[in-house]
């Protein structure tokens, strides 16, 4: 016969859910002031009282909110677990009350017990919100619970009573007195609750009509406020953050998901000029709604400007913090906190992209959006379900990404900048210097068809310069497109408006190539005898000067400097590793400048058959160049450092012409960097391959016959800092670099014996 057994549940439950599951007391406090917010509590203060005396200190929460009576108690607040908020069951009796509210900071049911974690004893005096209320005790020593783990919970009481007087100053409300603090609180320790609790509720979010407010008091620090300035004190109202009220001057993006999950907006600005402002359809549609994100931009000045106005360094403060209906998520945003994968991501390219130290910004997460659920800890953030994931790349397609490539690309980072050549630094890109590069990322985004819409700034477009040439055309194509999926009648105008600037530019271009042509004809065939000759006599011996002759010297000395720059580079790198001192990261560092200085006033008249290698970029054949640079500068001259007796360098051709513009600095860096990659896999032979049709791409291969690559290898030989040859890392990164901005790409493969380099550039 069946029968019907039960659960027992040991004492022990009370630590499970108390301090061993809230770990961290800043979010114990986080939790209880969520307590009376939920209470519809218009303030809560802090108190901390007697830090000095171990046994007497105490923290006390006072809150004006609804409070409880003795029912309240024993079936919601005595009800482990129990979530009265959750059940949508919580303000019934109270709805008169108050005004509409939609959405609970709290509703696990477990929050209570951050009392626990605080300290060993808890005195709660609570008034209900209504006429002749009694003002109810709950007296509780968390020790009772730890006694006996074979115990049961429910038989563990607690002492209850109805006070007589009312201790405090309050109509209506709670009192939570924690003493037997299990933390030593100092000023230090209470200054940085301060700033985090000036950071747990986002005004931004419209989730409370009352203009609730936190509240801390430390009697034993009034005499040292007073001293101070008021942003220095710990008494006093917890004033709530804004980044744009500190009116950073930097690059700034917002993008919302909105209420009914339909549709993206973004909107790019610059130092308060606008970018773009774009709608698109959401690619998360049916897992996210209501969703925004604003991300800004930290460049050197803004966080000089930010540390001048908040007392602190923003990498102190925090960077991408996440709200939830108007309340933090802990602990994204904390310093140290890479729970969005921003910093993991920086590591794969750190010129690349922005990492935790190059932003500042939050994610706003409102309405139900059921499935973006904390952990029951509450300082382990969200719960990594497919929501989670779809959060995170919202964050990424639409905020990151696009800020990156207009800062990283577009405006250099905004940040003063050296150019070879000039004495000072050179000052940071706005948007007025960069018109055609913001056309292009105009032009491109306009791209997508999931975009309906589309606004802009006009005078970044306006043709200045035949360099936009490619970019518009593409734009006006995109953009009456967009205005008649939409219906707009203003951006169709601007379309066409853009399309007779387009037209008269390519008319006065082509008229202007026609006076030319007949001139062009007549000294074709001289010309084309001087571009021969010049490719033949790229890099030998009769194209040198006298002062040329010398150029073997001058090599040598910048042999020597590179030397010192690879060496010095990974003393610093080993430095940084080990968090040496700054004077001595200053050292290397200003050794590696002095050696750059060097091979720049070197390279300034340095001349290899007849250019300039800082010259700006050429148009000539590439295989040719290639070819001589290596019969002219490798095989010709065998007392240079960079060849060896014993190495063989050999070119293969069969007869391929590619016509390309390139800086011939670049090109000659990458082949340096490949042979010197092979030069220290011990490799005796090194051969370049080329392969290419008339109109299609160029590709050539350097391979060699060293210690080669292992296959494990492959994926990480183009990271920044990854080597096998005891070498700085940086080489075969600039070699990735540069083809990449030629338009091309670059692989490592494999051999049997030896290794080989694969690059492919388009025509």
């Amino acid at each position: 016969m069946e029968d019907q057994i039960q659960f027992k549940i040991s004492s022990a439950l009370k630590n499970l859910i108390g301090r061993e599951l809230i770990t961290d007391e800043f979010v114990a406090i986080f939790e209880l002031v969520k307590n009376s917010f939920d209470a519809h509590a218009t303030k809560a203060k802090i108190v901390f009282e007697n830090l000095s005396d171990g046994k007497g200190s105490k923290i006390t929460i006072i809150d004006d909110g609804k409070g409880m009576d003795y029912a309240d108690l024993v079936s919601k607040w005595l009800f482990v677990a129990y979530s009265a908020k959750k059940e949508g069951t919580e303000d019934r009796e109270y709805r008169d009350k108050i005004n509409k509210r939609k959405f609970f900071a709290g509703a696990k049911g477990v929050g209570r017990f951050s009392c626990d974690r605080l300290g060993n004893a808890l005195n709660l005096i609570t008034i209900k919100d209504e006429k002749g209320a009694k003002v109810e005790s709950l007296r509780i020593d968390w020790e009772d619970f730890e006694q006996d783990a074979k115990k049961e919970f429910v038989e563990v009481k607690v002492k209850h009573e109805v006070l007589k007087t009312n201790p405090y100053d309050l109509k209506h409300g709670t009192v939570l007195e924690v003493s037997g603090l299990r933390d030593t609180w100092d000023r230090q320790k209470i200054s940085k609750l301060r700033r985090s609790l000036g950071k747990l509720i986002n005004p931004d979010q419209k989730n409370d009509d009352r203009g609730f407010s936190i509240d801390i008091s430390v009697p034993d620090e009034n005499q040292n406020d007073k001293k101070l300035k008021e942003r220095e004190r710990i008494n006093g109202p917890v004033k709530n953050f804004l980044f744009e009220n500190l009116g950073l001057r930097t690059t700034q993006i917002s993008s919302e998901i909105s209420s009914d999950g339909k549709l993206v907006t973004t909107v790019l600005k610059d130092r308060g000029r606008l970018i773009y402002k774009i709608v698109e359809n959401n690619q998360f549609k049916g897992t996210l709604s209501d969703i925004h994100v604003h991300l800004f931009q930290l460049n050197r000045v803004a966080k000089a400007n930010f540390t001048k106005m908040m007392g602190l360094a923003p990498v102190g403060y925090g960077s991408v913090f996440l709200y939830k209906n108007g309340f933090r998520v802990y602990p994204f945003g904390e310093d140290g906190d890479d729970g969005l994968g921003i910093d993991r991501r920086k590591a794969q390219g750190r010129n690349r992209y922005l990492g935790t130290r190059d932003l500042i910004g939050r994610i706003e997460i409102n309405g139900e959006n059921k499935e973006l659920k904390e952990t029951t800890s509450r300082d382990g953030g969200l719960i990594k379900n497919q929501s989670f994931t779809d959060l995170k790349g919202f964050f990424y397609d639409c905020a990151l990404k696009r800020l990156e490539r207009y800062v990283v690309d577009v405006i250099k980072w905004g940040d003063d900048r050296k150019i070879p050549g000039l004495a000072k630094l050179s000052p940071g890109l706005n948007p007025e210097d960069v018109k055609p590069e913001i056309a292009d990322l105009i032009a491109n985004l306009s791209n997508s068809n999931d975009i309906i819409s589309l606004e802009y700034d006009k005078d970044f477009l306006n043709i200045i310069a035949e360099s936009q040439e490619r970019s518009l055309p593409k734009l006006v194509g995109n953009l009456k497109r967009i205005a008649q999926e939409s219906g707009s009648d203003a951006l169709l105008k601007e379309a066409e408006r853009m399309d007779k600037q387009v037209k008269a530019l390519l008319a006065a271009k082509a008229e202007a190539e026609t006076g030319e042509k007949a001139a062009e004809e007549k000294a074709k065939v001289s010309e084309k005898r001087f571009e021969e000759e010049v490719s033949q006599n790229l890099f030998t011996k009769s194209a040198l000067t006298t002062d040329m002759k010398d150029v073997l010297v001058l090599q040598h000395q910048i042999d020597r400097s590179t030397d010192r720059i690879k060496s010095n580079v990974d003393d610093l790198l080993v430095a940084v590793n080990k968090k040496a001192a700054k004077k001595e990261l200053i050292a290397y560092i200003e050794r590696i400048s002095l050696e750059t200085n060097k091979i720049s006033s070197i390279v300034q008249f340095v001349t290899k058959a007849n250019f300039n290698l800082k010259a700006a970029e050429i148009t000539t054949d590439m295989v040719a160049f290639i070819k001589e640079y290596v019969e002219n500068v490798y095989r010709e001259y065998p007392s240079t450092r960079i060849n060896r007796p014993y190495m063989n360098f050999r070119v293969v051709t069969n007869g391929e012409k590619f016509s390309h513009k390139f800086r011939p600095i670049e090109l000659i860096i990458i082949i340096d960097n490949l042979f010197s990659n092979s030069i220290k896999a011990k490799a005796r032979n090194i051969t370049i391959t080329f392969d290419g049709s008339k109109d299609g791409p160029l590709e050539f291969k350097v391979r060699d016959d060293g210690t080669g690559i292992e296959k494990r290898h492959l994926p990480k030989v183009f990271d920044l800092g990854f080597t096998t040859t005891n070498g700085s890392g940086i080489g075969l990164y600039h070699v990735k670099q540069i083809v990449e901005k030629m338009g091309g790409t670059v692989k490592a493969e494999a051999m049997e014996k030896g290794a080989e380099f694969v690059i492919r550039i388009k025509k």
